[in-house]
């Protein structure tokens, strides 16, 4: 049986960014500056609406609108990473934010995008997920 291996980034990436009164646009910038200065390299780093579309719950936030406030106690209003493949090359880590929205007994999660990644290696995606993850205090 074979076995993988996987570099994981955690000790590039010792503390969470502070995104306190931050925007969109300017964490998106800190998080390719640690990529970069980590060595992980992504192609591309970019606010998820790149062409500020104003049908922000579809395309994403802007870069000038605020960066989401950290989730609660019940877990309902959270940050979310993935990895997808791209449309045509390469692999996309995805950070978006997600919240249930209560209605009644249920409800819904609605999810709003912020950042798109692209590596063009599965193992690299997942190397830089694990960055930003990290960089984000998702885990």
């Amino acid at each position: 049986m074979s076995t993988v291996e996987l570099d994981l980034p955690v000790a590039l990436a010792p503390a969470a960014l502070d995104s306190l009164g931050k925007t969109v646009g300017q964490v998106v910038d800190r998080i390719g500056r640690h990529l970069r200065a980590a060595d992980l390299e992504p192609e591309w780093v970019v606010v998820a609406n790149f062409v500020d579309d104003a049908h922000e719950s579809v395309r994403g936030l802007k870069a000038d609108a605020p960066w989401p406030e950290p989730g609660d106690l019940h877990n309902r209003r959270r940050l979310c990473v993935s990895v997808s493949t791209g449309h045509c090359e390469g692999w996309l880590v995805q950070i978006d934010h997600v919240e249930l929205q209560k209605v009644g007994d249920g409800g819904h999660w609605t999810s709003v995008p912020l950042v798109r990644i692209k590596t063009l290696t599965r193992s690299h995606a997942w190397s830089v997920a694990a960055a930003a993850s990290r960089m984000l205090d998702i885990d």
